[in-house]
């Protein structure tokens, strides 16, 4: 079993890059059946208020800290993860992972045709697999006809794991109620990966991510879609922080005095 990180009501599974690539190879040996999130500072806010959302985390197979923000926290909290495991970084590593094993890979999602030219330099890198990409239409979600659609594809190429980048929390909910129809192993849940591996958009440069802004770097990039999110997520993701560290501490006063008494 996985060692845990409870943070602000979420539990994290506590593990390196090279601990996560053991559990993948694990899985896929084993057949085991299941999706993996990966949270950031956004989907907590999110979690707070979407029970949906919530429901859909509480059934992933593993949940691995994306945002460098909980990283930060847990060492507030005494509870420190080992490190950041951002979808951008482990995407590739499982498609190696994949071509180790000879499993095929399914990429859902993709605007501006990113899904195909990610499914191409993933061909060129792994010609030992099978690659297969689709890129649902906007509202997709909302269309029983077109999900039966997406499920039958996917199961129609004998994929064993899917990526999907659909965006939070679209991406974990469509996972949660779907996956017991379709036939793949796992499914990973990684955002702007696809984007990034495709070249469609720009990843802040290394230095800029280990400087914890990365998440500035992508807001200056598309500040009409991500202001919200940054912005008025970042800091009500703050002021819950803030409120957990509170209700610490009274707590701690609590005892204090209480055992005082004694």
């Amino acid at each position: 079993m996985n060692p845990i990180v409870e943070l602000l009501g979420i539990r994290i599974d506590n593990l390196t890059t090279d601990e996560i690539k053991q559990c993948v190879v694990s899985f896929l040996k084993n057949k085991q059946k299941g999706y993996i999130v990966t949270p950031n500072a956004f989907h907590i806010v999110l979690l707070r208020e979407d029970e949906e959302f919530r429901k859909a985390y509480e059934d992933a197979l593993m949940v691995l800290p994306d945002g460098i923000s909980l990283i930060i926290v847990s060492k507030l909290f005494n509870s420190p993860l080992k490190m950041r495991c951002a979808g951008s970084d482990l995407f590739l590593e499982i498609c190696k992972i994949a071509s180790q094993l000879n499993k095929s890979i399914f990429l859902l999602g993709g605007v501006n045709d990113s899904e195909k030219i990610a499914q191409q330099k993933l061909k060129d890198l792994f010609p030992n697999i099978e690659i297969y990409s689709y890129s649902p239409p906007f509202g997709f979600e909302k269309d029983e006809k077109e999900t039966r659609k997406i499920i039958d594809i996917i199961n129609r190429s004998n994929s064993e794991i899917l990526f999907i980048f659909l965006g939070a929390p679209k991406s974990e909910k469509w996972i949660y109620k779907n996956i017991s129809a379709l036939n793949i192993s796992l499914a990973f849940c990684f955002g702007a990966a696809l984007d990034f591996f495709s070249g469609v958009k720009k990843r802040a440069p290394k230095w800029i991510q280990s400087m914890g802004f990365e998440w500035f770097w992508r807001l200056i990039q598309e500040p009409k879609r991500l202001w919200k999110r940054y912005l008025i997520g970042n800091a009500v993701f703050i002021l819950l922080v803030l409120k957990e560290l509170i209700k610490k501490v009274n707590k701690k006063l609590f005892s204090f005095k209480f055992n005082g008494r004694k």
